[in-house]
């Protein structure tokens, strides 16, 4: 993305001067063929920038918001100098009188002007054509976009219900080992009891043994 606008920023920078350099030689070309195909070429490259200008503003909305504004910047200085370009090629255009003579011509050339013109809006339609196809791409590419994070979260939702599920089978084996444990504990203390019982029976049969044989002996 910022390569293709530095592209544009170089194709800008190169119509530009060539605008400048078409429109400061403008008043000396002395023929009204030669100054009116100037005119022409110098109305098509303004077109052009204008249309470089609208692609720029296309691309700068996939960026993030500090790259955009640092372009929306860049672009408004652009729109700036186009606007003098502009406001100085319409200067030179009318100066001496000779734009009325280049309206008025004879008939070839009337026919030659609506020949040129019905040729600037063809060339007119083919770039708004091509903006149109280039804003339905954008619009392709961010749905696929869209498509590939809703893919993503929906793996993503997946292998949190997988984990969710075997966090549930863990805490459901937990509990089973837990409730063996208890189990286990509770025969421990009941076999522990039973034999405290059987030593203290064993000692009460001992004492009452030697109780007897005592008394016998007495």
């Amino acid at each position: 993305m910022d390569s293709l606008l530095k592209s544009y920023e170089q194709q800008f920078s190169i119509i530009t001067a060539s605008i400048t350099a078409k429109t400061a030689t403008l008043n000396g070309i002395l023929t009204v063929e030669d100054r009116k195909g100037a005119i022409q070429q110098i109305a098509r490259e303004i077109e052009e920038t204008k249309d470089i200008l609208e692609q720029m503003e296309l691309e700068i909305r996939e960026l993030d918001a500090a790259s955009k504004n640092k372009y929306c910047t860049r672009i408004e200085s652009y729109q700036v100098e186009l606007s003098r370009l502009e406001k100085e090629f319409k200067s030179k255009k009318i100066s001496n009188g000779r734009e009325r003579e280049e309206l008025i011509g004879d008939d070839g050339e009337d026919y030659n002007d609506q020949n040129q013109l019905l040729i600037n809006n063809s060339e007119k339609l083919e770039r708004g054509r091509n903006r149109l196809e280039a804003g339905f791409q954008i619009a392709i590419e961010t749905e696929q976009i869209g498509n590939n994070i809703l893919t993503d979260l929906n793996q993503q939702r997946e292998t949190i219900q997988r984990t969710r599920n075997r966090l549930r089978e863990t805490d459901e084996e937990l509990s089973r080992s837990r409730r063996l444990l208890n189990r286990m504990f509770g025969r421990i203390i009941q076999n522990r009891l039973v034999f405290i019982g059987l030593v203290f029976l064993a000692l009460i049969f001992i004492i009452i043994t030697l109780y007897i044989k005592f008394r016998k002996s007495s």
